[in-house]
């Protein structure tokens, strides 16, 4: 078994930006895909790169086999991971909603981390969380990691239950943001912006602000009043969001997609 050798089940938005991730920060070059669209390894022009459109024994020589594949096709994978996989090596998951457990009572493994990232991840900005089973190798768990931190930034955690809290506000995440964005961008066309200037406003605001709240030793509430003065446009909008209890309609948000994982962790039995 190569050690340096890293195999990735699944080559979709997540599994390419993993593998880019890896490539600029010169972790390893020896790597295999599985996938069935061979168009996915068109703009890779590495020669160090093998490309398979099946799960067979060549997945029995990677330390590292990631699963990149949606949480609705794991079933489908487990009858060929089982066949062709050992004991020695550490699989990766990346399957919202798919638990530990799951994996192990499906492929016979014993080697499990699982992780949670996000899109970002895709211009090395993402947020992973993360978790393993006791008998990963700390050297193993310290490639993760290292994988992890060429994508953005990681965090490990002792409790699997983590993983799904994290899933529904990191995980799911942008998509809110991006609704946000988009409901923002809407309403600066209604009160007559272009397009085009409404959505710059609107993204470098966003862009901003995280930055700001960044690098600054502020807590948030004193960032928010800063911008807001009294009886001013800021204090108008931020009371219409007290009026509606904004903090409610997130919460609820935010758990309607922890019900989800939980959902989906019920449909793998």
């Amino acid at each position: 078994m190569d050690q340096n050798k890293i195999t990735f089940i699944g080559f979709g938005n997540m599994g390419s930006a993993i593998y880019n991730g890896m490539q600029k920060s010169k972790l390893t070059n020896k790597v295999l895909i599985v996938d069935m669209d061979e168009k996915k390894l068109i703009d890779l022009k590495n020669p160090s790169v093998t490309f398979i459109n099946k799960i067979d024994e060549k997945i029995n020589d990677s330390k590292l086999i990631w699963l990149c594949v949606k949480p609705q096709s794991f079933n489908e994978i487990t009858k060929d991971l089982i066949k062709f996989c050992s004991n020695n090596q550490t699989l990766v998951s990346i399957m919202a909603g798919v638990t530990i457990n799951q994996i192990k009572k499906e492929t016979k493994m014993e080697k499990i981390v699982r992780v949670m990232p996000n899109t970002p991840a895709q211009i090395s900005k993402g947020m992973s969380v993360w978790t393993n089973t006791k008998e990963v190798e700390k050297n193993d768990a310290n490639i993760v990691q290292n994988i992890l931190n060429s994508i953005g930034k990681s965090v490990r955690v002792d409790s699997e239950n983590e993983i799904e809290l994290a899933t529904a506000l990191s995980g799911s995440g942008p998509g809110f943001i991006f609704k946000f964005i988009e409901s923002m961008i809407n309403a600066g066309k209604k009160i007559g912006l272009s397009e085009t200037l409404s959505k710059e406003l609107v993204t470098e605001t966003f862009f901003g602000s995280a930055s700001l709240l960044e690098v600054s030793d502020k807590e948030l509430k004193e960032l928010k009043e800063a911008v807001t003065s009294p009886g001013g446009t800021t204090e108008a909008g931020l009371n219409f969001l007290d009026k509606i209890d904004i903090d409610n309609i997130v919460f609820k948000m935010i758990n309607s997609a922890v019900n989800r994982s939980k959902d989906l962790s019920k449909k793998i039995n």
